[in-house]
């Protein structure tokens, strides 16, 4: 009979383990960059968000820190903590792609796209245009230099910095989470103006120029060549652009590595996640 209850025990522990670890894991198809996707199809996460917490639960059950007893308050506070943990994760992982967009649309509304808004595959909503290329861009390039893996890799590796139960004492993780997410939305404005600056010069000085020729020519119609001269400067500048804007997300000599982020916002943006999932373990008491 006391066999038979340390079964059931044992099957209940690693019951709610599982459990546990699909809510922190389940946020990567909810919030993370191409596993919350509209294009990534519904059956592949669904089998993701299954199969891949299977495969964490012998590593965050040998790091658990759970009680022995826990009543329905706690257990919902436990509940609660994994998910918002998991959460933070993955949305910090989205903010470098909200710069990117918001760079696409500074430059669309300066070009004269402001108007022409699309369907985003990725997120369900319209969006300026230029801001569309700007974010699958930077997906494409996510997803090219494997920073996906990078990210699945953090989130794995958190059960050890950050195991299930060690906030449970304590609610520690506010002061981390709040400061990381200040650090990247200033970083997020940065990033954005930096990308967006070559195509606002140009049309700063189209407009100068534009200004000059309706003073010194007013009998020239300057709002009929100006719109289709904004577009084709625009276009011009981003064909150079781009290419830069690669280079400077990701590094073009950059080798996959799980252990070494590559320089620039990707990288940097994973390399300040796992310090802020770090710093929530460093802030824990008893460890």
């Amino acid at each position: 009979m006391s066999e038979d209850y340390y079964m059931v025990e044992r099957i209940l522990t690693a019951f709610l383990t599982y459990v546990l670890v699909v809510l922190r894991c389940g946020c990567l198809i909810l919030f993370a960059p191409f596993f919350s996707s509209e294009m990534f199809f519904t059956q592949a996460k669904i089998a993701l968000g299954i199969t891949f917490p299977l495969l964490l639960v012998p590593f965050a059950a040998r790091s658990a820190m759970t009680p022995d007893y826990m009543d329905m308050q706690q257990l919902i506070l436990l509940a609660g903590q994994e998910f918002v943990l998991g959460m933070a994760i993955c949305f910090l992982a989205t903010l470098i792609f909200t710069g990117v967009q918001m760079a696409g649309e500074i430059a669309g509304q300066q070009i004269g796209f402001s108007m022409a808004n699309v369907l985003d595959p990725q997120s369900g909503i319209e969006m300026p245009m230029l801001g569309l290329i700007n974010m699958n861009l930077t997906l494409m390039l996510f997803l090219v230099a494997k920073l996906h893996l990078v990210l699945i890799f953090i989130l794995a590796k958190s059960y050890d910095w950050v195991p299930i139960g060690a906030l449970l004492p304590e609610v520690n993780f506010n002061h981390p989470v709040l400061e990381m997410s200040a650090v990247q939305a200033a970083g997020l404005m940065k990033l954005g103006g930096q990308l967006a600056i070559p195509v606002m010069m140009i049309m700063l000085m189209n407009s100068i120029v534009e200004g000059f020729v309706t003073k010194t020519m007013p009998q020239m119609n300057i709002q009929v060549l100006g719109m289709p001269l904004r577009v084709v400067l625009g276009l011009s500048v981003l064909i150079f652009v781009y290419p830069a804007v690669c280079m400077m997300l990701v590094p073009h000599d950059w080798v996959f590595n799980l252990q070494d982020m590559p320089e620039g916002p990707l990288g940097d943006m994973l390399i300040e996640m796992s310090d802020m999932v770090k710093a929530m373990g460093d802030a824990t008491p008893g460890r």
